[in-house]
């Protein structure tokens, strides 16, 4: 019996809990974080409406933004 609620728990989960960035990002048809400020990335969260994903996407998001100071820079670029 705990399998079958184990199971059914486990199928029941939202998608975002396996969901990761990418697929995330194509589902909300996210812009591309490289190109954009933190600014700008927090700005468009505000229009995803399920919390947990975007609470997922703002973490994936914010460490590839283009002003992140914590993101790895490369000479000349």
């Amino acid at each position: 019996m705990k399998k079958y609620i184990a199971t059914a728990l486990f199928i029941s989960f939202p998608s975002f809990v396996f969901a990761d960035c990418a697929q995330l990002m194509k589902k909300y048809d996210a812009p591309d974080p490289a190109s954009k400020t933190m600014a700008q990335i927090t700005r468009w969260l505000k229009k995803v409406e399920n919390p947990a994903d975007a609470k997922a996407l703002e973490s994936c998001m914010i460490a590839l933004a283009a002003d992140n100071p914590n993101k790895a820079q490369v000479a000349g670029k």
